[in-house]
């Protein structure tokens, strides 16, 4: 009789090579894919332009600051590919990650948009070689949902902390005045 967590396992084992396979075409070209990744948030969610420092250049997708931001995400979606033959060393990165963007405004309700944005991206970067097919789709579909469990609470506990604080500082500062 099969045993329900080995086929777990390996459903897991599947998913990891497909996602680390199909990132080996998206890696060749990780600028105009990340570029493409940041306009396709930007087209689902506009007001999230404004979170970064080339929220006033006219025209955004050709403005070297956000190629060079996106060509660091998306290494960093790499590093992630590369992190899941060690999940446990790469859940305090992740945590790390996700804390790390609460001073950005970033909330916990961009995740989604992320990830169907890099979802798209990955669609338009694998779909014309014919290999965005539905396993594919399914493979980075879980894995994104994965990182996200990861990282979405970490940015709220990092959200509520600096609240705290402020809260804090403030109640310091009415108390001496």
């Amino acid at each position: 009789q099969d045993n329900p967590a080995e086929n777990q396992d390996d459903a897991a084992e599947l998913r990891k090579m497909i996602v680390t396979e199909s990132w080996k075409m998206i890696v060749t070209d990780i600028e105009g894919h990340g570029v493409k990744f940041f306009m396709r948030i930007f087209e689902i969610a506009p007001p999230a332009l404004q979170l970064f420092s080339f929220r006033d250049v006219a025209d955004p997708e050709k403005s070297p600051q956000l190629k060079a931001h996106a060509s660091v995400v998306m290494r960093t979606v790499g590093e992630a590919v590369a992190g899941l033959s060690d999940v446990q060393s790469l859940i305090p990165v992740l945590q790390n990650l996700g804390a790390g963007h609460a001073k950005y405004g970033v909330q916990p309700e961009h995740f989604p948009i992320v990830g169907q944005a890099l979802l798209w991206t990955l669609e338009q970067g694998l779909g014309g070689a014919g290999a965005w097919t539905p396993e594919v789709k399914d493979a980075w579909t879980k894995t994104y949902a994965t990182v996200q469990s990861v990282m979405e609470p970490a940015l709220a506990a990092e959200i509520q902390k600096s609240g705290e604080k402020k809260a804090a500082a403030e109640a310091a500062a009415s108390a001496s005045a």
